[in-house]
């Protein structure tokens, strides 16, 4: 037994493994809590996150920019995965009869990260659906459908026939070949999303997008 766990101390690889089980909480954490933020701001919008098809790479990029915009969490959860891999790969090695503390924790921080981020994505959702939001770009189409020459109040103003419309819609996202833009609301109606109405218009009906980034309505 001695001889066994000389073996494994002296492991050069021993380091290597932790670094790998370290990196597959990591990702495991950031999976959650992205597809439960990304899941929670468009579910706000109205939209089925599933029908997305949004990619791994994005749903785990989202969760590491919800923990740098919260600031404090990011190394609070560096610190945890850290020592939540040393523990496991201690009690491995040592075949220790307390990992199922290491399991236990290791759900209930995943369940605390994706509680976080439902509320993080609801929150930056009704934020960025108001007119003082400068976070999603306004967009203006220029559409080739026969539809967009009855001009409102049958079609929003920034879609126009042949020509570009006015610069007063905010563009959610692109996929699918398919754009979805809204109007923005007053910030007292954020509660209220049935007041948002969310619009698409599919690639095929395009003939031009003009996007503009970073302006607040709320000085214009």
């Amino acid at each position: 037994m001695d001889h066994e766990r000389a073996a494994a101390e002296s492991d050069p690889f021993s380091l290597l493994k932790l670094i790998a089980e370290a990196s597959a909480v990591f990702v495991g954490l950031t999976f959650t809590a992205g597809w439960s933020y990304l899941a929670s701001y468009y579910r706000t919008f109205g939209l089925n996150p599933i029908e997305l098809d949004i990619p791994i790479p994005v749903v785990a990029t989202m969760a590491l920019h919800m923990l740098y915009d919260s600031v404090w969490p990011l190394p609070t959860v560096a610190v945890a995965v850290a020592v939540l891999a040393a523990a496991a790969h201690h009690l491995t090695r040592s075949r220790g009869s307390h990992r199922w503390l290491v399991v236990a924790s290791l759900i209930l921080l995943m369940f605390c990260s994706a509680t976080a981020a439902l509320i993080r994505g609801r929150q930056n959702a009704n934020l960025d659906m108001t007119e003082e939001s400068p976070n999603l770009p306004l967009v203006a189409f220029s559409s080739k459908s026969e539809v967009a020459k009855l001009g409102p109040p049958d079609q929003p103003s920034c879609v126009a026939y042949e020509t570009f419309g006015a610069m007063d819609c905010k563009l959610l996202l692109h996929s699918k070949g398919v754009y979805y833009f809204f109007r923005p609301i007053a910030k007292s109606l954020t509660k209220r999303t049935d007041k948002l109405d969310l619009f698409m218009i599919p690639d095929s009906d395009v003939l031009g997008v003009h996007i503009q980034r970073g302006v607040d309505l709320g000085v214009i």
